[in-house]
């Protein structure tokens, strides 16, 4: 955790000396203005000597454009594409201009002329398959020729000899298949690990804002609705698309116009627990899942006012569930009250806002509660805050608060969850509903495979390892299963790259986000379509790491937090 801070800290805090040296008062790109970027990621290129290589520049946002590649000071093109011939071995740049209506730029690319130059494989290392269906793998090359062959083994076997290879096979487990790329010049060698997994079906669960494993997949949940309010309902879907409709039951009994994800149900039986069935149709495709709705006393009932001893920090941690991630080290030998016990220890201790924990990657989360309940005093102030560590606006690693009360009076936070909007409510930033699957990589030191509900590709979606954490405990390897799910709220990346590449901040109502410093408002919660969920007091709060993005160096985005503080009782003392 510590080693992740100071990482960070260096890392970015060069950038920032660089940034301040050559920019005036950390001015922005303004809306609009044209971009480019180039066919090569890094913008260097090499080229066999006699032979041609494409410097290709890929403009956005440009109005009425006008182009122009440089060699030692004379134009050689007029297009965004300039044929770079290699007539004499050494090191070449070639800048490209732009000047539109709108603005304009001008960056530099770097050819190396070589007398050798072997293929390139950039086919990555892991790859994810289907139980029982076939899957193309591509062997995507860099600096192939007419002379250029291909080679695939598996098994020990050469089993292939075209540029892509169909692998299938049927039972869950990594499979080692290797890839021969040779041309005139030499020849490249890959091991493509390709993990078999279960074929994705349609799945419907309610999100009682816990992790959840396989095995769990067919529990009944329950939820909490204090009498004289109402509970807004909506399951989390995997592989059901936005067309899908839906049937609600209650007691067995249809309700009758209800064909939204989201249900509006009002327990009016103190006592009772309801059974809330729903059923999902989307073309050919059908899944169900089923909620408990306990209809608990009047809100306020369970209601703790602070004491003379009341801490105003959060004093309990209840769950620490972390994503995959490069700081997330918890052995085959330890559990899930190992991690918690990780934070409580700290709480224990006198740890309080001083301390930090990495949630990990996307969906990664904390349970902490107070011994009173805090209050929303209606007058539009901050509540609680949470304490974060970005590092300037200029990287930011936003989570998504949530908050729950004791409504059914037993201390423990198994009670419904609401959560915190913030300043992407309702843009095209925010994905509510979202659900993640990570997968137990096999061995351990590979790339962690995840899935998302969003239709993201297999093949795309790796937690890949950071070169300066090369150690395997990515995986929290407490979860005994092949894989566990989280769920919540995702927000878009705010990745640029202008000059260093950075993750901004938004606007407000996360924890570390430079952009919000004044704390959290329970008058935000909100129930799952967005509308007021009118609490008047938490005793809970959650925050999970909010964004899926990694950095080219300091690898994924993870929400570090510290403890939830009570604003008022800490102004008191």
């Amino acid at each position: 955790m510590y080693n992740k801070l100071l990482f960070r800290s260096l890392f970015v805090g060069v950038y920032f000396l660089a940034l301040a040296a050559c920019s005036d008062d950390d001015k922005e790109i303004a809306p609009g203005a044209p971009e480019c970027v180039f066919n090569s990621e890094t913008g260097e290129y090499k080229v066999k000597i006699k032979k041609e290589v494409a410097l290709t520049a890929h403009v956005t946002n440009a109005t009425s454009p006008l182009y122009a590649w440089k060699q030692d000071g004379k134009i050689v093109s007029d297009d965004t594409i300039y044929y770079f011939k290699g007539e004499a071995l050494g090191e070449y740049f070639v800048n490209f201009r732009l000047d539109a209506a709108n603005g304009s730029l001008e960056k530099q690319v770097k050819v190396t002329v070589v007398d050798r130059l072997t293929p390139q494989i950039k086919t990555g290392a892991s790859a994810v398959a289907y139980c029982g269906i076939a899957k193309e793998i591509a062997a995507e090359t860099e600096y192939t020729d007419e002379t250029t062959t291909f080679e695939w083994s598996y098994n020990g076997k050469v089993v292939g000899h075209d540029s892509t290879y169909i692998f299938k096979e049927e039972d869950v487990n990594v499979y080692a298949l290797a890839l021969k790329v040779t041309n005139e010049d030499g020849a490249d060698v890959k091991n493509i690990n390709i993990s078999v997994v279960p074929e994705e079906k349609p799945l419907l669960f309610f999100d009682n804002g816990r992790y959840v494993l396989p095995s769990q997949l067919e529990d009944v949940r329950t939820m909490t609705c204090p009498i004289g309010k109402n509970l807004v309902l909506a399951p989390v879907r995997f592989a059901i698309s936005d067309q899908a409709t839906y049937q609600w039951e209650v007691d067995g009994q249809v309700q009758s116009g209800q064909t939204s994800i989201y249900f509006d149900f009002t327990p009016s039986v103190q006592g009772k627990t309801y059974v809330v069935k729903v059923t999902a149709k989307d073309g050919d495709k059908t899944a169900t899942a089923t909620v408990n709705v306990d209809c608990v006393a009047p809100e306020g009932t369970y209601f703790r006012e602070p004491k003379a001893t009341s801490n105003y920090i959060s004093n309990h941690c209840y769950e620490f569930i972390p994503a995959s991630g490069q700081f997330i080290r918890f052995n085959q030998n330890q559990t899930a009250e190992d991690a918690r016990m990780t934070v409580q220890t700290t709480l224990d201790n006198g740890g309080g806002t001083s301390w930090m924990v990495s949630l990990g990657a996307w969906g990664g989360y904390m349970i902490l509660g107070f011994d009173h309940s805090v209050k929303d005093d209606g007058k539009g102030e901050a509540d609680f805050d949470m304490v974060g560590n970005p590092l300037g606006k200029y990287w930011c690693e936003c989570g998504v608060v949530w908050v729950s009360q004791d409504e059914n009076g037993n201390g423990i936070p198994d009670d419904t969850w609401y959560e915190l909007k913030g300043s992407e409510y309702g843009k095209d930033t925010e994905t509510r509903g979202y659900e993640i699957t990570y997968h137990r990589p096999n061995p351990a030191n590979l790339k962690v495979f995840w899935k998302d509900n969003q239709g993201n590709d297999g093949n795309l979606s790796f937690l890949a390892r950071n070169a300066y954490h090369p150690d395997s405990g990515y995986f929290p390897w407490f979860m005994k299963e092949e894989y566990y799910i989280l769920t919540g709220t995702c927000l878009g990346d705010q990745f640029k790259t202008e000059g260093i590449e950075t993750n901004w901040g938004f606007d407000w109502g996360y924890v570390d986000n430079i952009n919000d410093p004044s704390g959290f408002r329970i008058e935000n919660a909100i129930q799952q379509d967005g509308s007021p969920a009118n609490l008047k007091y938490i005793d809970f709060v959650k925050v999970h790491t909010a964004q899926m993005g990694q950095g080219a160096a300091v690898g994924e985005v993870s929400t570090e937090s510290s403890a939830a503080m009570d604003l008022r009782l800490k102004a008191k003392n």
